[in-house]
């Protein structure tokens, strides 16, 4: 190189360098974001799978207690109805009891007929 092209050489290189130096800042600065943004996409991600998990527990937990809930009013219903029988039996059983007489209780049986009769001589 020429002795007057020097300098200028000498200054081109150090504008190069200068240039390389801000594209190396410049590119190290959008690897920094990309390492945000790909961070920040992976948090994400993670609280969706997180949420995802724990709303099918909490789902699955609630369908049980639901089908626990149907099959305890199944079974209440079916104890009521009972009870319903059960009082039913009762109150014709009542009305038999309250219906009872001698009279009835002898009929067609003439030897307690006339038991009852010699009672009530």
């Amino acid at each position: 190189i020429r002795p007057q092209f020097f300098i200028p050489l000498i200054s081109l290189l150090r504008n190069a360098a200068r240039n390389s130096l801000e594209y190396r800042k410049q590119l190290a600065e959008m690897k920094n974001q990309n390492i945000d943004i790909e961070n920040f996409e992976a948090g994400i991600d993670e609280f969706k799978r997180l949420w995802g998990m724990h709303y099918t527990n909490a789902k699955n937990r609630f369908d049980e207690a639901i089908a626990e809930i149907d099959k305890t009013m199944q079974h209440l219903q079916k104890v009521r109805d009972a009870l319903v029988t059960s009082g039913n039996h009762l109150g014709k059983a009542n009305t038999q009891a309250a219906d009872l007489t001698i009279k009835r209780l002898t009929k067609g049986n003439p030897t307690m007929a006339r038991k009852f009769a010699e009672l009530k001589e």
